[in-house]
């Protein structure tokens, strides 16, 4: 079994018919800008046009999901000042900023060693990597969903409009409510994903949450970005 700290550094089974995959396989920085030294971005105010290379969908009322801008560098630590809790799975995460309340589920890895795929007939759901650390413990908890589907948005698909300083609740089965503060938000190539800085070790609680951006691929079946938004506990 590979690294469990490296589920987005190997490829998601692809499907033909498939809008988005959490697929953090790839992946290389293509952004991060500065707050406060070298942190990282600010989301744009409002989505773009769809890409002309995304498949028409049924209900185009919906806006195209903003991209963030691009930056060279990595996020910054942040000085938390909150002790770490013992272990216990999210059951809620809650970002009032972009108006998201939903239910989170759990996945770990596949039998060929990637990491297990959110079904997309629960796309309104978000997935914590239940491999590794719980929100609230000691390191990076890793928290997933998809952008879209083939017929509307899904339980991600604001997640570019997050901005430093955004709090991020996460509601744990034992009944805590850890918030988290938005630190940066970064878009990677799948082609060249920072796994160690998404998934290496942190000595504070820390939260990253994952989906896909960038532009549609129609022959791959997915996007060609990961979004992924740092975070660390504060209360």
């Amino acid at each position: 079994m590979s690294d469990p700290r490296r589920p987005h550094g190997l490829a998601y089974p692809t499907r033909p018919d498939r809008r988005l995959a959490f697929g953090v396989a790839w992946l290389a920085t293509m952004l991060v800008v500065g707050w406060g030294g070298w942190q990282v971005w600010r989301a744009e105010s409002s989505p773009p046009a769809p890409p002309s290379v995304l498949p028409v969908i049924p209900s185009a009322s919906a806006p195209s999901p903003p991209s963030p801008p691009s930056s060279p560098s990595s996020p910054a630590s942040p000085t938390p000042g909150v002790s770490a809790l013992d272990r216990s799975a999210p059951v809620e995460i809650s970002i009032a900023s972009i108006g998201l309340r939903a239910r989170v589920d759990q996945v770990g890895l596949a039998r060929d060693g990637t990491l297990q795929e959110q079904p997309f007939s629960q796309a309104n759901d978000a997935a914590w990597y239940k491999l590794g650390p719980s929100p609230g413990e000691t390191g990076p908890a890793v928290i997933e969903g998809h952008v879209d589907t083939k017929s509307t948005v899904a339980v991600f698909y604001y997640l570019s409009r997050l901005q430093a300083g955004d709090r991020i609740v996460i509601t744990r089965a034992d009944g805590r409510a850890v918030t988290f503060s938005v630190d940066s938000l970064a878009s990677y190539p799948k082609s060249n994903f920072p796994t160690q800085l998404v998934y290496g070790p942190t000595d504070y609680p820390a939260l990253r949450l994952v989906t896909c951006g960038g532009t549609f691929d129609r022959r791959a079946g997915s996007y060609l970005n990961n979004i992924v938004v740092f975070a660390h506990a504060i209360a």
